[in-house]
């Protein structure tokens, strides 16, 4: 079974840092809430941070060289969750929040459970645990994800405080012509770059992300914002396929009939900001 990193509250450098005899600064993180796209406090701004996430790993980048210095992991369960500390060097670094309702991994993706993979700050990416390696048999679930990035100089001991901000969108489907539909997502991301702030890489297979209406209104997390999804809507003998924007921290509502005569428009989209909440959400 494969897994990003070891899921405890834990610290470790990742590399022998001959250069770290000198004195080290402790520098507390205090991860407190996400941010909506507006730079405001959204709909999370009272709810706790273990009812929005359940992992949180922060990234320690070296800024002159990129190379990671350290990263440090932590659970829901973990009493103090949300509140980190590191001792590093005096030096100027890029730190790097990622906190999902999914376990994830660190550049880790195709790699052994007892692998840690290193790459530099412009590499440096997460993507969702899979549980077997095998391409065939990798479930792909988007959950909600957060991520903040700062730069920082450390010359003292000190606090730094972090609001996340929602790197995934939401994809609402509505077919009013047909009872039972069903939506088949292609091209959905894989996993997110740091550095770019951008999504990565395509679903091998995607047959686990076909989602039928009738376990509930289909509303489904997308890690795909940085260009159309596509996607194909059946029912009724019917098949449409769409080109789709799906934004960041925004909800794409896709509406329409399938069994509209060929040459009508049978699909309109719609640009939410009003995130809802995830009990309209699919288990599929």
């Amino acid at each position: 079974m494969f897994l990003g990193l070891a899921m405890v509250s834990c610290k470790k450098n990742i590399n022998e840092h001959p250069e770290d005899s000198g004195k080290k600064q402790t520098v507390k993180f205090m991860v407190k809430g996400a941010n909506d796209d507006l730079g405001a406090l959204g709909t999370e701004a009272n709810v706790p941070l273990k009812n929005l996430i359940k992992q949180l790993t922060i990234v320690v980048y070296q800024s002159f060289t990129g190379q990671e210095y350290t990263r440090v992991t932590q659970l829901a369960t973990d009493p103090n969750f949300g509140e980190l500390s590191l001792d590093l060097p005096l030096n100027t670094y890029n730190f790097v929040a990622i906190g999902s309702r999914s376990l994830f991994g660190i550049n880790q993706f195709y790699q052994g459970a007892t692998n840690t993979v290193i790459l530099p700050f412009n590499d440096g990416n997460m993507q969702y645990w899979q549980p077997n390696q095998s391409p065939s048999e990798k479930l792909y679930k988007t959950d909600d994800t957060f991520v903040a990035t700062i730069m920082n100089t450390i010359n003292a001991n000190q606090t730094i405080n972090l609001n996340m901000d929602r790197i995934v969108g939401k994809l609402e489907v509505i077919v009013e012509d047909v009872a039972n539909y069903e939506v088949d997502v292609n091209n959905e991301a894989t996993g997110y770059l740091f550095a770019a702030k951008t999504s990565f890489g395509s679903i091998e297979n995607d047959f686990g992300y076909i989602v039928n209406n009738t376990k509930g209104p289909i509303s489904i997390y997308i890690l795909r914002t940085d260009k159309p999804l596509e996607i194909e809507v059946s029912g009724g003998g019917k098949r449409r396929s769409l080109s789709v924007p799906v934004y960041k921290n925004k909800r794409t509502v896709v509406k329409g009939k399938l069994l509209e005569p060929v040459g009508k428009v049978g699909f309109s989209f719609v640009i939410n900001d009003k995130w809802l909440a995830d009990t309209t959400l699919v288990t599929f």
